[in-house]
């Protein structure tokens, strides 16, 4: 928190009476709104006023909105009035453009004036400022007697200015904490680098409220530094343009692994001008940070603020907002460390489990080559003969037959293997794709008894809709391939804690739960860990990768499943999905830090 005091109005607020009382009591008021309005009513009371204000100025709209005030005609107007920001907006709007404290005498005599009470006859107004030196608000005081304010006044209203100047930073580092938080979170429940990159833009852009944001990240095989996420009219060149090491002040941090800040950056030398949300003359600031890991630079964030329409709008970029964009890439770089650690893990024990599904797939397509070379040559042999037997024919081509068949299963087992974790997702209903899941694969006669307990409705899921339903129907057909009769039962809902917790799920987020269960034999305990493995298979038929499929796809998309049933009582597969919903900080949280 910026401290706005200097020693010599610390002395003058220590030796004017009402002010300790007033600090003391405004710092220990949780609510930022409710201290403002304190702050509001002492300036009244100890400057003689009749009506006090203070006037908060909305960046983004370019005005400044009276939201806080007490006083008879304050009382009977109310809120909510808005004031251009500009020098003929009034008194109010001559300080937040001028940064200048103005008291008046009599105001019929200034041109500056606008009249808001008829009862007004003079008048004081006072900057509120940041650490950074920008104007965030203003104090106002108007008088129904003349000429009632003077030197005295000012410093008891510049005191009180700097309280509020606290106060309002306070609530900023509230809502960069919660930015922070919904970082920090976001990253501890993505699975993915372009989870991640989606969250940190969201946070960057719609809580500290820049105007662009985009994240570069090193490629190495290009030797750039690639846009890989933005808010602006980049979106449609991610992964295609960047920048080089060194290549304008984008390229300039990713060298030097160093932040940079610049107001008019085209006045600096290493100022390019290419690849940029909004066009060149129309960039007011410039400020990109470094995504430091471990002493290495491997990209940077950029944020960039417009030029205004209002030349009194000051569109800096402050310290304050360099140290939480830094803050959110050091976040960053530690979440795409342990993403990337995790994909490299995953890839490694499938690169294993392909060697093994190499191996074991060479030798069954050897033995159906084989087996096909005696067909082959049977046929050769049939076919020399001077009559034609019809029955071996048959017997030749059906055996021809199953050979291929059974080549093209494995194929087909090898292919889905590989391509379980590539997924591309969509929001989906988990009901209605297990609802055509059941109808395309569950058979029309069977004296397997299906039950569908299908919760409505539920949270949306994130999902690869088409993968989904082939692990759906992947337990199905398992369950299925161990009974003759007997019953399936089919589950949704959303996840309990008990659930949470079985699957060993992160606590932290929200999930939707699928249950499969069957009144087959069951798995037995040494077997729930290993049924997920490629090539564990109690069955006769194909290479036992149908329960290592579905687990490549649940893990692709951040779930979990496990086996919870009880030996020799039937199978039961708990799937949990995460919901489409993710944690982020929105507008809703933004006024209730505020008003807090």
């Amino acid at each position: 928190m910026g401290i706005f005091l200097s020693l010599g109005k610390i002395r003058r607020m220590l030796t004017t009476p009402g002010l300790v009382e007033l600090l003391a009591m405004v710092a220990s008021d949780p609510s930022t709104d409710a201290a403002l309005n304190q702050l509001t009513a002492s300036a009244l009371d100890l400057t003689g006023s009749r009506n006090a204000m203070i006037a908060r100025l909305n960046e983004e709209r370019g005005v400044l909105e009276l939201r806080h005030g007490v006083g008879p005609e304050w009382d009977k107007q109310g809120a909510n009035v808005e004031i251009d920001l500009d020098l003929s907006g009034g008194i109010v709007a001559y300080v937040a453009a001028t940064g200048a404290t103005v008291f008046i005498g009599n105001v019929a005599e200034d041109p500056r004036y606008r009249n808001l009470f008829e009862t007004t006859h003079s008048e004081i107004a006072v900057p509120i400022r940041d650490a950074s030196g920008r104007i965030r608000a203003v104090l106002n005081a108007e008088s129904d007697r003349l000429n009632a304010y003077g030197p005295d006044q000012a410093k008891v209203c510049e005191a009180i200015a700097s309280m509020a100047a606290i106060l309002l930073e306070r609530a900023d580092s509230l809502i960069r904490e919660k930015a922070l938080i919904a970082v920090g979170s976001a990253l501890d429940h993505a699975e993915s680098e372009e989870e991640i990159l989606e969250q940190v833009i969201t946070v960057a852009s719609d809580v500290l409220r820049f105007q662009a944001c985009s994240i570069f990240l090193m490629d190495a095989a290009s030797e750039r530094f690639v846009l890989r996420a933005t808010v602006g009219r980049l979106q449609d060149r991610l992964n295609e343009i960047g920048y080089k090491k060194g290549e304008g002040c984008t390229g300039w941090v990713c060298e030097m692994g160093k932040p940079m800040r610049l107001d008019q950056p085209q006045q600096d030398p290493r100022w390019r001008g290419r690849f940029l949300e909004f066009p060149s003359d129309q960039i007011a600031s410039f400020l990109a940070v470094p995504i430091l890991l471990r002493g290495h630079c491997i990209g940077a964030i950029r944020v960039i603020r417009r030029v205004s329409e209002n030349e009194y709008l000051d569109t800096r970029f402050s310290d304050s907002d360099q140290r939480v964009l830094q803050a959110i890439a050091d976040q960053l770089a530690v979440g795409l460390d342990s993403i990337r650690a995790v994909e490299k893990q995953i890839q490694s024990e499938r690169m294993i489990a392909w060697g093994e599904l190499s191996a074991k797939s060479s030798h069954m397509i050897g033995n159906r080559v084989f087996a096909l070379k005696g067909d082959v040559n049977e046929l050769k042999y049939i076919v020399s003969q001077p009559s034609l037997n019809r029955v071996r024919l048959e017997e030749c081509q059906a055996s021809l037959n199953a050979n291929v068949t059974r080549i093209e299963e494995i194929l087909q087992d090898f292919r889905d293997f590989v391509s379980a974790t590539k997924i591309e997702r969509a929001p989906a209903d988990l009901n209605h794709l297990v609802r055509e899941t059941l109808h395309e694969v569950f058979p029309k006669r069977s004296e397997v008894q299906l039950t569908a307990s299908l919760n409505d409705p539920l949270p949306a899921v994130y999902v690869d809709a088409k993968r989904i339903r082939r692990a759906i129907s992947e337990l199905i057909e398992n369950s299925m391939n161990f009974m003759e009769k007997g019953s399936l039962t089919v589950a949704t809902q959303e996840a309990t804690g008990s659930q949470v917790a079985t699957a060993r799920a992160s606590r932290g987020r929200s999930y939707v739960a699928l249950e499969v269960a069957d009144t087959g034999p069951g798995v037995d305990v040494d077997r729930k860990e290993t049924i997920f493995q490629p090539f564990h298979s109690s069955r006769v038929k194909g290479m036992g990768l149908g329960l290592s499929i579905v687990k490549g796809i649940i893990d692709a998309h951040g779930g979990q499943i496990v086996e919870t049933g009880e030996p020799g009582q039937g199978a039961r597969f708990l799937i949990l999905l995460p919901t489409a919903e993710r944690p982020r900080i929105g507008e809703s949280e933004i006024a209730e830090t505020e008003e807090s």
